[in-house]
């Protein structure tokens, strides 16, 4: 039997065209080979990420291993000349689909892969990794910090009170001023005209990836593909990955069902520790094709022309410019008050207060769905976090930190928000602690944080960062403030004393301040987008600004004995008959 070498095989395109199964089965037929649907390697495949890419050839291994090959339609004559010279290879070489092939390479190395998508960022950059959430160095700061403040407090209690609630004052009251800026910047924005002209035709668009991580989300794929098959992007030139996990077989069947054939690949993540989001962004992000890279969640609509308008502007930006944010917007207001706040939140974020920061050129807090990377850069800076665990904030300061720019898009998301308290606090609970995270991962060394953002990056930072943390944790101290003032005022003036006095004028003016500064952002927005109708829950601003404080708290105590754990939303979706 005739011998065939590792470079004595088809020659097939760099890049397979992922046409539907029977064209490759009618391919097969021409060249009087088997057609494979499913490919099945045996352990000790080569597997490599180029080969991946290409999805046109995998091969078991030994010299008598079963091959698979993804032909395009103008290699069929050298395929056929090479089949001609070795005959014998006939009975070993199979046809399949280039998405068959890149699965079996996957499964092939899918223990590396998952363990790269773990570790990748703690190789490269050891310092920015939340695998560690504190360092020594943090440790013996933070105690000694807080046995400052203890001497303090037992030396002299009431100033030591002062000085603490006036340093949490001043980022309470950054907040409030930069979402008045916000508010003003509002007052003179236009949204995209979502035309979507690009002047490339299709065929020179580029591949445009994007990824979908699934957990628990078996109900929601059929109308997930739905909403995917509405971009405009020519589906040839789109390369949409459903990420689903090892232990989750619902989820796994339905995404096989709804996302056969081009442009849907599925690939499933191996079991393993952290059980997280990121995580299984990580996995998939060396198998992406594109040149551009976006996220969606399960629950996700996105406007049809989001992509379309996501690639005019980074054609044109400069390169530096690495990240766009779509606005994510709650298309469930009314089905809760809970609902209704989250509603008038994700407005005041995502259409007032990301967009100045953007104008601002600070960096973003990114959003956990819907922002656009361009591919290059998010490898460059090693991608998600699999130990945070609001991943995308952390990701939008490190591409600040490395010297990339980040902006928004006017075309939005539609998301569905949590109806209920539990989910609710549960999701708010964690993003508090993946800010937590965040800020202890980056500033670790300060200095080298303020080099590499320099000045203005880093206040900003700072005033976000460190403000939306602080605010939560104040402020039932500022509405007890007023609670005490209401019914027995005498109570905080003790004797009288001049500094008693400023901290209760503190305390009430940013109060006020907070209050008025969020509801002048929210009214805004929501007229923005024609969207009045939710602004009458903004008079419960201040009993959802106390679900956040206890969600903060929440979330500090699990910083310290479960930092890692995911508190997964759960989504109803929208009711469908089975298919």
């Amino acid at each position: 039997m005739t011998s065939v070498e590792p470079g004595n095989r088809p020659v097939a395109l760099a890049q397979a065209d992922d046409s539907p199964d029977v064209a490759y089965a009618e391919r097969a037929r021409r060249l009087g080979l088997p057609f494979a649907r499913e490919v099945r390697l045996d352990p000790g495949a080569a597997v490599d990420l180029a080969a991946i890419r290409r999805g046109t050839f995998a091969k078991s291994p030994g010299s008598a291993g079963l091959a698979f090959v993804a032909p395009a339609e103008e290699t069929l004559p050298d395929i056929a000349h090479w089949l001609a010279r070795y005959p014998a290879a006939r009975d070993r070489l199979s046809v399949a689909t280039p998405a068959a092939i890149r699965t079996a390479l996957i499964d092939a190395g899918s223990a590396r892969f998952a363990a790269n998508a773990v570790n990748r960022l703690a190789i490269l950059y050891p310092d920015l990794s939340a695998r560690r959430v504190v360092t020594g160095g943090q440790i013996v700061a933070g105690l000694g910090l807080a046995a400052a403040v203890a001497f303090a407090a037992h030396a002299a209690l009431v100033p030591t009170v002062i000085v603490l609630n006036l340093t949490g004052a001043f980022f309470f009251f950054g907040v409030s001023v930069l979402r008045f800026i916000a508010a003003g910047f509002v007052r003179g924005r236009t949204l995209d005209d979502a035309d979507g002209a690009i002047d490339e035709a299709d065929d020179d668009l580029p591949v445009y990836t994007i990824l979908v991580p699934l957990l628990n989300e078996a109900h929601l794929v059929a109308d997930l593909v739905t909403a995917l098959g509405r971009i405009d992007w020519p589906r040839h030139r789109l390369d949409i990955k459903l990420i689903v996990e090892a232990g989750d077989p619902a989820t796994i069947e339905a995404a096989r069902v709804w996302g056969q054939g081009p442009p849907f690949e599925v690939l499933v993540v191996p079991d393993g520790e952290p059980r997280t989001k990121p995580k299984a962004l990580s996995f998939a992000l060396p198998f992406a094709r594109g040149d551009f890279v976006t996220v969606y969640d399960a629950e996700d609509q996105p406007h049809p022309q989001q992509l379309r308008e996501a690639y005019r502007t980074f054609l044109r930006s400069t390169p530096e410019m690495a990240c766009l944010q779509a606005t994510l917007a709650v298309d469930n207001g009314a089905a809760s008050l809970v609902a209704q706040l989250f509603e008038i939140e994700y407005s005041a974020l995502f259409d007032g207060l990301l967009p100045t920061l953007a104008a601002l050129d600070m960096p973003l807090p990114l959003g956990g769905t819907s922002n656009h990377f361009r591919r290059v850069a998010l490898a460059e800076v090693g991608g998600w976090d699999p130990f945070n665990v609001t991943e995308d904030a952390d990701l939008g300061l490190r591409l600040a930190r490395f010297g990339y720019r980040s902006a928004t898009l006017d075309l939005p998301t539609l998301e569905e928000a949590p109806a209920t308290l539990g989910p609710w606090m549960r999701q708010r609970t964690r993003w508090f602690k993946g800010w937590m995270q965040t800020w202890l991962v980056h500033t670790r060394h300060p200095l080298r944080l303020l080099h590499e953002l320099g000045w203005r990056r880093f206040l900003g930072f700072n005033l976000i960062g460190t403000g939306l943390i602080v605010s939560a944790l104040i402020h039932p101290a500022y509405l007890a403030t007023l609670l005490v003032m209401a019914t027995d005022p005498l109570t905080l003036w003790g004797d009288g004393g001049a500094f008693a006095a400023m901290v209760v004028g503190v305390n009430l003016f940013n109060l006020f301040a907070g209050y008025t500064a969020m509801a002048a952002l929210a009214t805004r927005t929501l007229e923005l987008r024609g969207n009045r109708r939710a602004a009458w829950a903004l008079v419960l601003l201040p009993v959802y600004w106390l679900l956040m404080s206890l969600a903060s708290y929440r979330a500090l105590i699990q910083l310290v004995v479960r930092p890692h754990k995911w508190e997964k939303t759960p989504h109803r979706g929208r009711q469908r008959p089975r298919r």
